[in-house]
């Protein structure tokens, strides 16, 4: 299978590396000269944290290019599906320029961000293409521009995305995606097709919007939001918020929710949450698209959430 990847960030690479050395005929698009041209020179590293060999590739075996040449690559070549990897920030502020011209094409392109919005964006940006929303809990960091250390296995779920509904529908027929579901667990991924995506996509925002910034702004791993009775009982408020909100909407949540929150901070407990990585890194973070989304879903329906509104300019003000 040919497929695009744009973003180089650490799913990229785990992504790109590992569809690589399972046969598949990789593009990578990154937004960086040095990096492009360095995966070109030294080739593209998968490692584990888990003790397992590396997986190094040659960087004669993938494509490696600068995103600015993305879109005449693509309408002289088309690949089988685009992966979109970046964060919402650089998706919603950076990529339309490279996508628009693709607009009349009726590509696959599957989308792996946290938050909410960026779908509906797609929607209208590329109204030909096939879109797919993808939630994975793989867990993977960026040691270099070249290697990627593989630092927990997760599961990945991909549905089909419908403006009309704003939702999921069957896609279990649908022989492209089916097909891409093969090569991903060939590449060795456990993945899985979704008529719920939507679901999980809200599933993992309640998620998300409790423990990253909170991580963010303590610059803790997410572990040690556990460690004291302070931070659990912001970490419920938070929670309380975002249930309130998901309440007013019709949005449904399980009603462990809370306990899986827990979960979550303890299987991962030794992980650095993707914002406070883009803090440490003084990069803009995905708040906006996390606490601020449910932000502008209270005030549609009239729901106070004065935690969140505090928590997102708590973040926004980090970077100056």
């Amino acid at each position: 299978m040919k497929i695009d990847i744009i973003g180089a960030g650490s799913l990229g690479l785990l992504l790109a590396g590992r569809l690589t050395q399972s046969g598949n005929e990789v593009r990578l698009w990154c937004r960086g000269v040095e990096q492009y041209r360095k995966l070109k020179d030294e080739g593209l590293t998968v490692s584990y944290e888990d003790g397992r060999d590396p997986i190094s590739i040659s960087g004669d075996r993938f494509v490696s290019a600068p995103i600015e040449g993305f879109a005449d690559a693509y309408l002289r070549e088309p690949s089988d599906w685009i992966i979109v990897t970046v964060k919402q920030d650089i998706l919603h502020n950076v990529l339309p320029e490279f996508l628009s011209p693709l607009r009349e094409q009726q590509v696959h392109i599957i989308c792996f961000q946290n938050g909410i919005g960026h779908m509906e964006m797609l929607s209208n940006l590329l109204p030909k293409a096939n879109l797919y929303a993808a939630v994975t809990t793989e867990a993977a960091k960026r040691k270099s521009l070249t290697e990627v250390i593989h630092a927990g296995a997760g599961e990945v779920w991909i549905g089909k995305w419908s403006l009309k509904n704003g939702q999921a529908h069957s896609i279990h027929t649908d022989l492209q995606v089916n097909y891409l579901i093969e090569v991903l667990i060939m590449a060795g991924f456990s993945a899985f097709l979704s008529n719920e995506v939507d679901t999980m996509i809200y599933r993992k925002l309640l998620i998300n919007a409790v423990i990253n910034p909170l991580t963010a702004i303590w610059r803790i791993p997410n572990g040690e939001l556990l460690a004291s009775e302070e931070r659990l009982q912001l970490m419920r408020e938070l929670f309380r918020e975002v249930t309130m909100v998901y309440d007013a909407c019709g949005i449904t949540y399980d009603h462990d929710a809370w306990d899986n929150i827990l979960k979550v901070c303890r299987t991962t407990a030794g992980n650095t949450s993707s914002m406070l990585a883009d803090v440490l890194a003084s990069r803009s973070t995905e708040i906006h698209w996390i606490n601020g989304s449910l932000v502008e879903m209270a005030e549609r329906t009239g729901t106070l959430v004065p935690l969140h509104r505090l928590i997102c300019q708590l973040v926004e003000g980090i970077k100056v």
